[in-house]
């Protein structure tokens, strides 16, 4: 009779998600993992699969959490503009919540494996995507409501949201002037 599973799955992807974005995907061994996760190599391998699979659950898991705080702050009662100035300083928080200066895990992952890995490359492409396009919705609402020009390339200026949103998040990783990560939001927020 097999085993049973003793473990919070959601808990090991959690546990896992926090060291891959810490350490990075190369950087991870299988050691560490079973280390991280109090696990053995076979629970690892016969419940996830391998560390592959682990580090795209991971992930999965950190876009689940990042489409939270994206829909927490796009949708409150907020003018169009005034949620993405939400969205942007509730990330800004996090950044400065962040004492070991890690960066955003989907940018991370860009940088280590947006070109080496055609299937991380389609998850990122699909996020980034998906931002995107909030941005542009968000941005056609405030051309809408009179808060942005009508003439305004909404597609473009959700682009630029989009790189900005990523630009500040690893650029976070070199600052340690919270006043100037305030001014980049600012600024950022001002170009639209």
């Amino acid at each position: 009779m097999p085993k049973s599973v003793s473990f919070d799955r959601a808990q090991v992807i959690d546990q896992v998600t926090k060291l891959f974005w810490r350490k990075g995907f190369h950087a991870t061994s299988m050691q560490d993992l079973v280390d991280a996760t109090g696990l053995n190599r076979s629970s690892i391998y016969n419940t996830f699969g391998d560390k592959y699979q682990l580090f795209e659950a991971s992930i999965r898991h950190y876009q689940n959490g990042q489409s939270e705080t994206v829909l927490q702050s796009f949708y409150k009662s907020l003018s169009p503009l005034e949620s993405i100035h939400d969205f942007f300083l509730s990330i800004l928080a996090s950044i400065k919540e962040d004492k070991e200066r890690r960066g955003c895990f989907l940018s991370n992952c860009t940088t280590e494996l947006g070109k080496s890995d055609v299937n991380i490359q389609g998850l990122l492409i699909a996020n980034k995507d998906a931002m995107v396009g909030l941005f542009e919705q968000k941005l056609v609402a405030a051309q809408n409501a009179g808060e942005i020009a009508l003439d305004k390339n909404v597609r473009l200026s959700a682009l630029y949201l989009f790189t900005s949103l990523q630009g500040l998040q690893v650029t976070a990783i070199l600052m340690s002037d919270q006043r100037d990560l305030d001014a980049l939001v600012e600024r950022i927020l001002e170009n639209l």
